[in-house]
């Protein structure tokens, strides 16, 4: 999903849920709601008026355990002495959501942010936290105040995978202490089978729904029915998840600027929700992001039609009655950030962005001196040091750390954390005061050559249809990442697989996150380990590392070759 706020500090989890919202129903619309991604975003409690929506996904929560949260012109009021959002608007509009029979429950994660556990017990800790932050514990800070959540979605989208399935299974715990109401636990990842973050996650923890994000990848819904790999998530939700009752929603754009790709018209997206629904038990329902764009385009009407004319069930989901607490809605709107994630939860299949062009210098703005923690700042100003990105809050500099691998950047007033992809990263700058001054100390960008997003798809030794494609990731000095994604949507291929590839000249191949890779001049060979593979997969999505000399070119597709035993 695109994170398209600035790095307010700001979290949430949604309240209580009511008899209406069914999650075995295969006609059930989740929305997310927090970014601002159309630039109108409305009090939450305005979209709970109508039966349009039956789950309702705050976003994001972008930094923990370290909680930082980021509701854009939702809520801006911290606790007093706290960088922490109080949003008590946000609390009375979640009990007013609830009571109109929907769920809401708060997304962690996001395309970008400062997020990841260093392992189990930090995992567990943290589970613990939410608990009594957002749901039926206690605490002397609760940003949505008595208003009790109905679950937590993992939106997980760089860093690690440690710690996850122990997080859940520590809330869920907690859950089952409370049978007074039904609580929920949902992922959004992305497209590409298996998901490069949550893979194992989903595998070996319980989840109740999973909003798989079909666009920003060739497995979009624009790529229906080629490419479009719902049933590699059926597949999953019958044989590799433990709630073999888990429900898999199509994730879709909300309007055609909510993704880069992957977005279909109204018509068209009934139609493959209906073909879906013909075929596979596991569906739940459509998603969309954001509720802001799928509003605003009217695509958000569209689905309720096509989900109550098809579904299995059919409910007034929420009525005209006004919520007793107006809920402020400030009319400053954060900036969109331009990257993209691309296949796995709004982005790319490992911690790499998937907008890759960049051909002319930077516009960064600087100020004589860096934000640094503590120091004195004025106002709503926001900041950047290298890889950490700073907010002013009571007159005083917050400093957090941007996810590993990017950089904090500023766009327009708004400090955003995103890839290089041949950017500098050591931007010192702050917003507002009178023209900031251009950096005069960068280096030449480097060419990012545009991938081919949809090659043709080449045929393995075995005449297997198998497409492939590059993807530039973090470029810096001479050092570069590229992304490999390979797919098959016809049958699976076994754990014992090679693949070659040319190599621009003047690059290197250092290191492979995935089996072993051997370079004979520019001819390059990745091999699998078949130990640490899955004896039948549809997908392989790795990054490789090395150097370059003049300017960054992505290998051709048609040089590539795929085969497997």
């Amino acid at each position: 999903m695109r994170l398209l706020t600035s790095l307010l500090a700001v979290f949430a989890v949604t309240a209580g849920s009511t008899a209406a919202f069914d999650v075995s129903c295969n006609s059930n619309y989740a929305s997310y709601y927090g970014q601002n991604s159309a630039r109108n975003q409305q009090s939450l409690g305005e979209y709970c008026k109508d039966a349009t929506e039956d789950v309702i996904v705050l976003a994001f929560m972008n930094g923990f355990p370290n909680i930082i949260l980021n509701f854009a012109n939702a809520c801006e009021t911290t606790f007093e002495g706290s960088t922490l959002l109080h949003c008590p608007n946000i609390a009375s509009d979640i009990k007013y959501c609830q009571s109109k029979g929907k769920a809401v429950i708060l997304s962690m994660g996001g395309a970008s942010g400062a997020y990841g556990f260093s392992g189990d017990s930090d995992a567990i800790a943290f589970a613990d936290t939410a608990w009594n932050m957002f749901f039926k514990g206690k605490s002397d800070k609760r940003p949505f105040d008595d208003a009790v959540l109905d679950g937590i979605d993992l939106d997980i989208e760089g860093g690690s995978g440690a710690g996850y399935p122990a997080f859940i299974n520590q809330l869920r715990s907690h859950y089952a202490s409370d049978p007074s109401k039904k609580y929920y636990i949902a992922a959004a990842p992305q497209c590409p089978y298996p998901d490069s973050y949550l893979g194992t996650t989903l595998n070996s923890a319980w989840f109740d729904m999973v909003y798989v994000q079909f666009y920003n990848n060739f497995c979009g819904l624009n790529a229906y029915p080629t490419w479009f790999n719902f049933a590699d998530w059926d597949n999953w939700a019958k044989t590799k998840s433990l709630n073999k009752d888990v429900k898999v929603y199509i994730g879709a754009p909300g309007s055609p600027s909510a993704a880069s790709s992957g977005y279909v018209d109204g018509a068209t997206l009934a139609s493959i929700y209906n073909d879906v629904r013909s075929k596979y038990s596991s569906l739940g329902g459509i998603m969309t992001w954001d509720v802001s764009q799928a509003r605003t385009s009217g695509i958000a009407k569209s689905i309720r039609a096509a989900l109550d004319a098809g579904g299995t069930c059919k409910h007034d989901g929420g009525g005209s009655t006004t919520p007793s607490t107006s809920t402020s809605t400030s009319t400053t709107a954060s900036t969109t950030t331009t990257s993209t994630s691309t296949s796995s939860p709004p982005y790319s299949t490992t911690s790499i962005s998937t907008s890759t062009t960049s051909t002319s210098e930077p516009t960064s703005t600087t100020s004589a001196n860096c934000p640094v923690s503590g120091a004195s700042c004025s106002g709503n100003q926001q900041g950047c040091n290298g890889q950490k990105f700073a907010i002013c809050a009571g007159g005083s500099w917050y400093t957090g750390s941007c996810a590993p691998g990017t950089y904090c950047y500023l766009s327009g007033n708004t400090a955003m954390c995103d890839w290089s992809n041949g950017r500098p990263t050591d931007t010192c700058a702050v917003s507002g005061g009178a023209s900031l001054s251009k950096r005069l100390d960068f280096n030449k960008v480097s060419l990012i050559t545009r991938p081919n997003l949809r090659p043709k798809p080449m045929s393995a030794k075995s005449n297997r249809p198998t497409r492939v494609e590059f993807v530039a990731g973090d470029i810096t000095d001479n050092k570069y990442s590229t992304v490999v994604k390979i797919q098959t949507n016809k049958s699976a291929f076994t754990g014992d697989w090679s693949f070659s590839f040319t190599l621009p000249e003047g690059q290197t191949v250092e290191s492979t996150s995935r089996g072993a890779a051997s370079i004979n001049n520019n001819a390059v060979t990745i091999k699998s380990d078949p130990s640490n593979e899955d004896a039948k997969n549809m997908a392989a999505v790795f990054k490789i590392e090395g150097t370059f000399k003049g300017n960054y070119a992505l290998p051709e597709t048609k040089s590539a070759v795929f085969s497997s035993t």
